[in-house]
C-alpha cells in the first residue's frame, strides 16, 4: 500500500572523498508480510516511494522494509555503505550494475564469516565503475527498531568513521569493567551485598549495551548470532532486576523509606517475572517490554530517591540526580525504540550516554559508601582499643575512679536537671516562657500583689494576619516572624515584666504594679506601634498587626484562670472592633 507515489529519483552522483547520506535519495517499499523476492520486487520498482520520514526510523514493525538506491561515481574505486544503527538483524543487499547482480548480507543475525565485513554495524562493500549506475537494492528485516539511516562513505572516510564508532564504544565498555571490577574486590573485602548487586547490575546493563552495539555479536558470542536479539531484553531486564535490589541496599529503604520498601519488594518479583518472560516470549514482544519497564524502573526508582532524599537518606541527593540521567537517557532511548522520536545520535546513544553519568555519579556515592565503612571499622577498633585501656586503669586505679564517677554522676544529674527544667518552661522558638512557665510566674505575681497590696495588668496578645504568613509563605517564614515579633517584645516592655508564648502566635505580658493609667496606655501604645513595622523576608515586605486585650486585678485579688480568661476575651473584643487595637476586659472599663 503506498501513500504517495513520485518518478524514480535520479542516480545519486557520488563525488570526491567525502561521505555523504542518502536519506534523500533512497526509497522505500513495505513488504509487511516479509515474503516479497528480489525478483518480485524489481518488478515492482514503480511503486517505490520517498520515504515518509527523513531519519528512516520506523520503530518496532513486522515483515520486511526494502530500500532502493541508485548511485554513480565521478570516477572509479571502493565505496561503503553503512548503516548507523547497529541492532537490525538482518539486511541482504542486491547489487545490480553492468556486470550483473551480486548478493550481500549483513546484520547482528547473520553469522561472521557470512557477513559482508565483520564489523559491528551493518556495512557493505561498493566497487563502482565510473559513468556506470549501480542499483542497490536491499531488503531489511529485524525485531528490534527499525532505524535505518545510513551513509556513503569513501574508503578514507571508512577508515576514520570506523575509529571513531569503535572509540566511544571502547571507552564506555572499558569504564563498565573498570566499575565491576573494583565493587567486586570491595564486595569481597566487605561482604556488604550492595556492591555485589552493583556489580550484577553492572555486568547485566554492559551485556545489553553490547547487544545493542552490535559488539556482543562479534566479540562474545560470535558463533550464536541468535543470542544477539535475545540478549538485548534479557540484559537490559536483569539489569532492572538488580536496579531494584541495588536500590534497596544502597538507600537502605527499610530504614528510611518503610512505604517505599514495601512497594519495592514485589517490585523486584515482577522484574523476576518479567526476566523470565523476556527469555520465551517472542523477541520483538521482549523487545517491547523491555522499553515500558525500563521507563516504569527508572522512573520508580527516581521518585524512591527523590522521596529518600526528604527523609534524609545518606548519599540520596547524588542517587537521585545519578538516576535523573539514566531515566532521561532510558525514556528517550525507549521512545526512539517505540518510533515517536527521531533518530540521530544523541536518540540512538541516550541510554548509554545516561547510564555513563549515571555509573559514574553512583560509583562516587559507592566510594563514599566505602569511605564510611571504612571509618566506622577504624572507629570501632580504636573503640576497642580504648576500652581495653579503659579496663586495665580501671582495674588499677578502682577506688578513685569510683568515687570521681559518682561525682561526675551528681554532677551530670543536676545539670540535665536544670536542661530539663529549662525544656520544661521555655519555648524552644523563641526563647520565651512557655505555658507551663506563664502559669507559674502567673500566680507568683498575684502572691506578691496580694502580700503588697499592688496592681497586676495581664496581657493577652494575638498576632493579626499571621495564619495568612503561614499559608502563603510557609512555616518556615511564620517561625522567623514569630521569633523577630518575640524580639520586638522584649525590646519593647519593661526589664521586670514576663514575656510568655502560650502558643501559636499567642503571647501574655505579666505586667506587675501597673494598673488603668498612663503608663498602661503608653506601653500598650508602643507594642502595637512596634508589631505595626513590617518585618522582612529577604525583599518581601510582610505586614502583620496585633490585637490586645487587658485584665487588671488589684491587690491579687483575681484568680490566675480568671484573670487569663477575661484578658482572652478582651482580645477577641479587640479583634471584633477592626483588629489591630487594644480592649481592657469588661469587667475593669
Amino acid at each position: 500500500m503506498l501513500l504517495t507515489f513520485g518518478a524514480l529519483a535520479d542516480p545519486l552522483l557520488l563525488k570526491g572523498p567525502n561521505c555523504c547520506g542518502t536519506q534523500q535519495d533512497v526509497q522505500v517499499l513495505l513488504d509487511p508480510q516479509g515474503q516479497l523476492t528480489f525478483e518480485q520486487v524489481r518488478a515492482l520498482q514503480a511503486d517505490f516511494q520517498m520515504p515518509l520520514r527523513e531519519d528512516l526510523s520506523y520503530g518496532y514493525r513486522q515483515g520486511a522494509i526494502w530500500l532502493l538506491l541508485k548511485v554513480t561515481p565521478a570516477q572509479s574505486g571502493r565505496w561503503w555503505w553503512l548503516f548507523t544503527y547497529p541492532s537490525l538483524d538482518q539486511l541482504t543487499l542486491y547489487l545490480e550494475d553492468s556486470h550483473g547482480v551480486r548478493q550481500l548480507q549483513s546484520g547482528d543475525m547473520v553469522a561472521l564469516q557470512q557477513r559482508a565485513l565483520v564489523h559491528r554495524q551493518a556495512v557493505f562493500p561498493l566497487d563502482l565503475t565510473q559513468d556506470d549506475i549501480t542499483t542497490l537494492w536491499l531488503r531489511v528485516e529485524s525485531q528490534g527498531s527499525m532505524t535505518l539511516q545510513n551513509q556513503l562513505l569513501s574508503d578514507d572516510d571508512f577508515v576514520l568513521t570506523t575509529a571513531q564508532n569503535y572509540l566511544a564504544p571502547a571507552l564506555y565498555f572499558g569504564a563498565l569493567l573498570a566499575l565491576a571490577g573494583y565493587n567486586l574486590l570491595l564486595f569481597m573485602v566487605l561482604r556488604e551485598k550492595v556492591f555485589l548487586w552493583y556489580v550484577l547490575f553492572v555486568l547485566c546493563f554492559g551485556a545489553g549495551s553490547a547487544s545493542l552495539n552490535g559488539l556482543g555479536a562479534i566479540y562474545l558470542w560470535p558463533d550464536l548470532p541468535e543470542l544477539s536479539n535475545r540478549m538485548l531484553p534479557l540484559g537490559f531486564t536483569g539489569a532492572s532486576l538488580m536496579a531494584v535490589l541495588f536500590t534497596r541496599a544502597f538507600l537502605d529503604t527499610p530504614q528510611f523509606s518503610p512505604l517505599w520498601d514495601k512497594f519495592l519488594r514485589p517490585m523486584a518479583w515482577l522484574m523476576a517475572a518479567s526476566l523470565l518472560a523476556v527469555l520465551v516470549m517472542p523477541v520483538q514482544q521482549a523487545l517491547i517490554v523491555m522499553s515500558l519497564i525500563g521507563i516504569l524502573i527508572v522512573l520508580v526508582l527516581t521518585l524512591c530517591a527523590i522521596q529518600s532524599v526528604l527523609n534524609r537518606a545518606p548519599g540520596a541527593r547524588l542517587f537521585a540526580l545519578a538516576w535523573s540521567m539514566l531515566l532521561l537517557g532510558t525514556i528517550v532511548m525507549s521512545l526512539r525504540n517505540l518510533g515517536l522520536l527521531p533518530s540521530n545520535f544523541f536518540t540512538i546513544h541516550a541510554m548509554q550516554l545516561g547510564s555513563a553519568l549515571e555509573m559514574l555519579l553512583v560509583s562516587f556515592g559507592l566510594a563514599a559508601r566505602f569511605n564510611q565503612l571504612k571509618l566506622q571499622h577504624s572507629r570501632a577498633q580504636q573503640q576497642m582499643l580504648d576500652a581495653q585501656q579503659q579496663l586495665v586503669q580501671q582495674l588499677r586505679e578502682h577506688e578513685n575512679q569510683l568515687a570521681q564517677k559518682v561525682t561526675e554522676r551528681t554532677a551530670e544529674l543536676e545539670t540535665m536537671n536544670v536542661r530539663l527544667q529549662l525544656l520544661a518552661t521555655t519555648d524552644p522558638l523563641t526563647g520565651l516562657a512557655n505555658r507551663n512557665a506563664m502559669y507559674q510566674q502567673l500566680h507568683q505575681a498575684i502572691a506578691r500583689a496580694r502580700r503588697q497590696r499592688s496592681s497586676l495588668a495581664l496581657l493577652y496578645l494575638d498576632l493579626d494576619g499571621f495564619k495568612t504568613v503561614n499559608d502563603q509563605l510557609g512555616h518556615l517564614v511564620g517561625d522567623k516572624v514569630l521569633y523577630e515579633a518575640s524580639e520586638r517584645l522584649r525590646e519593647t516592655v519593661r526589664e521586670s515584666d514576663v514575656i510568655c508564648r502560650i502558643g501559636g502566635d499567642e503571647f501574655l505580658l505579666i505586667c506587675e504594679g501597673l494598673s488603668r493609667g498612663a503608663v498602661l496606655v503608653q506601653l500598650t501604645q508602643r507594642l502595637l506601634k512596634q508589631m505595626q513595622l513590617p518585618f522582612y523576608h529577604g525583599a518581601e515586605q510582610i505586614s502583620i498587626g496585633v490585637s490586645i486585650g487587658v485584665a487588671i486585678s488589684s491587690g491579687g485579688e483575681t484568680p490566675a484562670e480568671a484573670l487569663i480568661d477575661a484578658a482572652d476575651r478582651a482580645m477577641y473584643d479587640a479583634k471584633a472592633a477592626g483588629k489591630n487595637c487594644v480592649q481592657l476586659a469588661r469587667e475593669y472599663a
